[in-house]
């Protein structure tokens, strides 16, 4: 009887240990971004909530939106996130905001940049430097393809083989930067030319990711797209393993 007492004990005593250090383990925390968006030849009061609503099932981030350029002219904009994304059309801004903006990320803060920030701050050639691509016109607004240009990278591991849109300016590639790696590219319907639509760049300590898609709904709206700028974002922040998967605790809210 003494026997199976220490025994029962024993095993107790291992079940209140272990829960106590199951206790003590703590979920991720949510990845704080900050949302910079607005200006002129887009919806951005129907795109801004979309694109952060769905970027949340995907990638588990908690969202500040902020409007217009004034919010670069802060020299500690960005410091309380993790993670700044760019969804705007500013054509100008002034150079104390241009100065924050590339400190900011030369000193290690990941960046996301979408659509028409790439078109953006049209007299910053630093500001192209940052985002590793140079483009300054777009084709006409059509329909097209999309093919992995780096099938292996983990942003890429669980896009589709051959994605299309129904439509989408397709921005037109200059140039790319020395430390750009091109993840999409699509060959214009209307030239022929290929063009580099998806990408990731190193500027100073920070990470990069671009993608030039995303003029208006008949993109945004579609779930890979959506999942494509969530993981680009995770991979920019080092939340994305080599499988192209978030890490544990950075899942985002739905299950896709």
């Amino acid at each position: 009887m003494m026997r199976h007492t220490f025994w029962l004990s024993l095993f107790l005593l291992f079940l209140v240990n272990f829960a106590a250090s199951a206790g003590d383990v703590k979920p991720a925390a949510k990845l704080k971004a900050l949302f910079v968006t607005g200006g002129g030849y887009h919806d951005f009061k129907s795109l801004a909530p979309l694109v952060t609503g769905k970027i949340t099932e995907f990638a588990n981030v908690e969202w500040e939106i902020k409007w217009g350029p004034e919010v670069l002219a802060d020299p500690k904009f960005g410091e309380t996130v993790d993670v700044v994304v760019y969804d705007m059309c500013f054509d100008e801004t002034d150079p104390r905001s241009m100065d924050n903006v590339l400190k900011l990320a030369r000193e290690g803060k990941p960046t996301v940049a979408i659509h028409c920030a790439v078109h953006s701050f049209k007299e910053s050639d630093e500001w192209r430097r940052l985002l590793g691509e140079v483009s300054r016109v777009h084709d006409k607004y059509q329909a097209f393809s999309a093919q992995k240009a780096d099938p292996n990278h983990p942003v890429m591991k669980s896009f589709p083989d051959n994605w299309q849109t129904p439509g989408d300016e397709l921005y037109q590639t200059i140039q790319m930067g020395p430390e750009s790696k091109s993840l999409l590219k699509v060959i214009s319907p209307s030239t022929g030319a290929e063009h580099v639509v998806c990408w990731t760049n190193q500027y100073g300590k920070g990470r990069v990711f671009g993608t030039t898609l995303g003029h208006d709904m008949k993109t945004v709206q579609q779930a890979d797209y959506q999942r494509l700028v969530a993981y680009g974002l995770l991979w920019a922040c080092g939340k994305l393993d080599d499988q192209g998967r978030p890490l544990p605790g950075y899942e985002g809210g739905t299950k896709h």
